[in-house]
C-alpha cells in the first residue's frame, strides 16, 4: 500500500516534530535576543518540511531527488542547534528515500562527497 499524502510520510512527520521543537527552542530568551539566528533557524526548519512535501508531489525521480537534496541542505542548517536530536534520524530517512530513486550514493550529511546529478 503506497503513501498518498505527504503528511503520511514518516520523514515528513519527523520533520514536522522537529519544526515544532525548533519553534519552542526559539522562544527561549537567549534565542529571542538574536533575531537573525531565530529567523534563519525558523526558515530552515520550515524549508525541510516544504522540500519534503514538494519532492513527494513531483512525479519524476530526478525532480524528487533535487528536492530531497534541498531538504538535506536545510536540515544541516537546522543542525546548528546540536540539541535537536531528530536531525540525523531525518537525514537517514531522506538518504534512504533518495537511494530508492536510483541515487547510487545518497547525499551525505557529514563530510561525505557531493553528488553530481
Amino acid at each position: 500500500m503506497g503513501v498518498n499524502r505527504f503528511e503520511d510520510l514518516r520523514v515528513w512527520q519527523a520533520a514536522k516534530q522537529q519544526c515544532d521543537q525548533v519553534g519552542a527552542l526559539l522562544q527561549r530568551p537567549a534565542f529571542r535576543r538574536d533575531l537573525a539566528l531565530t529567523d534563519q533557524m525558523n526558515r530552515a526548519a520550515l524549508s525541510v518540511l516544504f522540500n519534503i512535501s514538494e519532492g513527494f508531489l513531483r512525479r519524476r525521480d530526478k525532480e524528487t531527488k533535487q528536492f530531497l537534496r534541498y531538504a538535506i541542505a536545510y536540515l544541516m542548517a537546522v543542525q546548528t542547534a546540536p540539541y535537536i536530536e531528530r536531525n540525523e534520524h531525518i537525514a537517514k530517512m531522506l538518504r534512504r528515500w533518495y537511494t530508492t530513486l536510483g541515487g547510487t550514493d545518497g547525499p551525505r550529511t557529514k563530510d561525505g562527497p557531493r553528488t553530481k546529478d
